[in-house]
């Protein structure tokens, strides 16, 4: 099964969007509101009426509501949008205990590069930088590494000294593009970029206190 990710790095360079409302993480294993629920500073955890992005955005106050998502389901994952002060990469891999698979797409816009991470069963499995070559952490650096090498992200001879080629040096935007894709192929995962960007979603409260990278 083909992925749909890509496009979500257009999306946090757009002049239309703000990067910090999209925030993305998906669950394979919860439903949405376990997702949240996991996610969230406390509990209960309320799913609120069906917002745009940009209604999601303005309940962030940075008092009583530092951080709000959209969630949403999509095939076999869940996915929650999050506006605001989101933990993203930072999240506690026990947000993927008892099974479930997490994936964040953490753009970090106030603070780069941007970061994709993979948690599952309560593991890190998988984090690296977007845009800025590729240096794997956790349990499974490699997980990726084949189908990016045949993305032409990674070389596939590191001793040479132009493995790529002057020709096919990536941007990083064209980097993050490919990474996104392999990503979505890999897990067989696609977000619906049209209800992301323009339609409306249940909303919930994730965070009412700062996260913990402030």
């Amino acid at each position: 099964m083909t992925g749909n990710l890509a496009w979500v790095v257009d999306a946090w360079h757009s002049a239309n969007l703000n990067a910090t409302d999209l925030y993305i993480t998906c669950a394979r294993g919860l439903s949405p509101q376990q997702l949240a629920e996991r996610m969230a500073d406390h509990e209960p955890v309320e799913v609120g009426p069906a917002l745009t992005i940009q209604e999601a955005s303005r309940m962030v106050d940075l008092t009583q509501t530092y951080c709000v998502g959209r969630i949403g389901q999509t095939g076999e994952w869940s996915f929650i949008v999050e506006c605001g002060g989101s933990e993203g990469w930072s999240l506690d891999p026990a947000v993927s205990r008892g099974g479930a698979e997490v994936l964040i797409l953490d753009p970090r816009p106030d603070d780069p590069p941007s970061f994709f991470t993979y948690l599952a069963d309560g593991e890190l499995r998988l984090h690296f930088e977007l845009g800025h070559g590729y240096d794997p952490a956790g349990t499974q650096p490699d997980l990726l590494r084949p189908a990016l090498e045949a993305a032409g992200v990674v070389p596939k001879e590191e001793w040479s000294d132009d493995p790529l080629g002057e020709d096919e040096e990536l941007s990083p935007l064209e980097e993050k593009r490919r990474v996104l894709k392999v990503a979505g192929d890999h897990f067989g995962l696609s977000l619906p970029q049209q209800v992301i960007e323009n339609g409306q979603l249940p909303v919930v409260v994730t965070r009412t206190s700062p996260p913990s990278s402030w």
